[in-house]
């Protein structure tokens, strides 16, 4: 199938020039059984496009017209069946060679078109039905393609019609200088497109392709990046300023994933994956100026949510978590340390430490008190009780609440050795952590759910990356989008690897933990 459409896809591009994209959306919405619009000036090959694709199609009818204000339900759908209206009293149309025989259908400037007109078109759209008099026929209508180089005018009634078109794209001029050269050098640029007998789509294999892509599965990162886009549009929407809110319809999204199952189909797969999810970006923008933003909208999704679900590591941070509470609970214990520090006595606005029997000086200043110096004596200033009266010693500190004191003159007897002295003192008391070591039995638990827990996510990494190597080969060939998005799909896989590889490394740090004790 797929070696099939790369090789419709080339005959259609033949000689087009930028145009690769717009040719694989017109001919995967075909396929899908649902309609584009394009938009874009006068001149960007929107009707050749269009005219290629009916190519596709084996015996395939086709139809196309420019529409204008003055276009009658007739010129549309055909003229009516004034034999009938005469002799049976019958409204009907004659349809054959009109758009409800046709398998392929441009509409040019639909926008100008009357309600009449819009109004038949809606059903012939959704439910590929048309209402000829009294009766309902079933059309074979594949693709409706259409284009304006306008959008639909608020305020008309258009919004119904407008939603119809799953696929939207902007079309533009030539951008790359040498691609324009060559345009200009191509001497003719035919509308028909050669595509192979062998190639052509039949009726019968359309309508067994519909049964096939119906039973095409959503993958969960599918059905998650759709979530989180949708979550987007809801918080883009309440912003304050927001000119124009974007709106998708339930109906709307059931389309959408019809295309992207489409796109699964044709790329021989049976269930949607992250690159087929780029096309959500060409379904729901209504205005010119949302497309960038719907753009990153897709990308952010996928880039950083595509596989979320798939490999969930909340599983593997909460073990990690709870092991380390356990380790913390296990190693550690508070207990109550009691401590001195001296009574503070404040005289005359001056704060003193008074010294315990020694006589007749009884305090040391705070300020000489902290200056002290516990490797040699320092001559400071004791005071007597009433702090009229003073005397220098030599003195040096021997612990937070002990000094050492000997007499300043050097005929004293106390001179060498000098004696110790308390100071009034308070007691206080602190808390502190004291780590231990568990026992042996604890920690060979710990081992053991380190162990478990590193094979586990060293288990999920090599998975991921067999995924990567393998099965992600189809996010790289996928031949609707572009290959340089692949990387965008892959991002959040490598992103998710690293988030593993740091859990094991907190896991590994944590037995360091208990192992140093």
């Amino acid at each position: 199938m797929k070696e099939r459409i790369n090789r419709i896809l080339h005959a259609l591009n033949e000689n087009l020039f930028e145009r690769e994209e717009i040719v694989k959306l017109t001919l995967l919405t075909t396929i899908a059984g649902e309609s584009i619009f394009l938009l874009g000036q006068p001149g960007v090959a929107k009707s050749l496009i269009a005219r290629r694709i009916k190519e596709v199609f084996k015996d395939g009818n086709s139809f196309e017209y420019l529409m204008n204000r003055f276009s009658t339900p007739d010129e549309i759908f055909g003229p009516i069946a004034i034999s009938k209206l005469k002799k049976e009293d019958k409204y009907e149309r004659i349809t054959e060679k009109y758009l409800p025989t046709a398998d392929i259908v441009f509409l040019d400037e639909i926008w100008k078109a009357g309600p009449s007109i819009q109004n038949s078109l809606l059903t012939v759209i959704n439910e590929k039905v048309y209402r000829n008099g009294q009766q309902e026929i079933q059309i074979p209508l594949k693709g409706l393609i259409s284009a304006s180089n306008e959008l639909p005018a608020k305020g008309e009634g258009l919004e119904a019609l407008w939603d119809r078109f799953i696929i939207r794209y902007l079309v533009e001029n030539i951008s790359d200088p040498n691609k324009f050269n060559i345009f200009l050098s191509t001497e003719k640029i035919g509308f028909d497109a050669t595509i192979d007998e062998i190639d052509k789509i039949t009726t019968t294999e359309f309508d067994k392709w519909k049964t096939s892509i119906g039973k095409v599965k959503i993958s969960d990162e599918a059905l998650n990046v759709i979530n989180v886009i949708r979550n987007y549009i809801i918080k883009y929407n309440e912003k304050e300023d927001t000119k124009k809110a974007i709106y998708v319809s339930d109906r709307r999204w059931k389309k959408i994933v019809k295309v992207l199952k489409t796109s699964a189909f044709l790329n021989d797969r049976k269930t949607i994956d992250l690159m087929d999810c780029f096309l959500i970006a060409h379904t729901i923008w209504d205005e010119v100026e949302q497309i960038d933003i719907v753009k990153g909208f897709v990308i952010d999704a996928i880039k950083f949510h595509g596989y979320s679900l798939k490999y969930n590591l909340s599983m593997f941070a909460n073990e990690i978590e709870d092991l380390n509470l356990d380790i913390e609970n296990q190693i550690k214990t508070k207990r109550e340390i009691i401590y001195y520090e001296p009574k503070v006595k404040n005289i005359d606005n001056k704060e003193y430490f008074e010294v315990i029997d020694f006589s007749p000086y009884f305090y040391i200043s705070k300020s000489d008190f902290v200056k002290l110096s516990a490797s040699q004596y320092q001559t400071f200033q004791l005071w007597s009780r009433d702090l009229y009266d003073r005397k220098r010693y030599e003195v040096k500190r021997i612990n937070p609440t002990t000094i050492r004191i000997r007499s300043h003159d050097r005929w004293d007897g106390n001179y060498s050795k000098g004696i110790d002295y308390e100071l009034t003192k308070n007691r206080k008391s602190k808390t502190e952590i004291v780590t231990q070591k568990p026992h042996n039995a604890i920690i060979t638990a710990w081992d053991k759910k380190v162990s478990i827990i590193s094979k586990e996510i060293d288990k999920i990494i090599k998975t991921i990356e067999a995924f990567k190597n393998k099965d992600l080969a189809s996010l790289r060939n996928n031949i609707f989008i572009n290959q340089k998005l692949a990387a965008l799909a892959e991002y959040n896989l490598n992103q998710t690897i690293d988030s593993f590889a740091l859990e094991k490394i907190k896991v590994e740090k944590l037995k360091k933990v208990y192992e140093a004790l």
